[in-house]
């Protein structure tokens, strides 16, 4: 992430360091919004607003069809990551 400041218009901008390969799937998305979220919260203790309005954002730029499976898998994948914290 990186806050840009062209002509006085500060602006928030992601880079996506996606390493090995882009996907398309649902499951994939998800995961890494996940990792994103887990990066904020380790970060930036105090950024779940932030992290609302980044996923507001996404949302809003993917449009309700294509946003709804992947916010719904994201759920499922928050349960996951939750369940594997308290086994060890």
């Amino acid at each position: 992430m990186m806050l840009t400041s062209n002509f006085g218009n500060p602006e928030l901008v992601l880079i996506d360091f996606g390493l090995s390969f882009q996907s398309g799937l649902v499951e994939d998305k998800a995961v890494d919004l996940y990792v994103l979220e887990r990066a904020f919260a380790s970060t930036h203790p105090e950024s779940e607003s932030l992290f609302a309005a980044v996923l507001e954002s996404y949302a809003a730029e993917l449009g309700s069809k294509v946003w709804s499976p992947i916010g719904k898998r994201l759920e499922d994948v928050r349960l996951r990551g939750r369940k594997r914290s308290m086994v060890g």
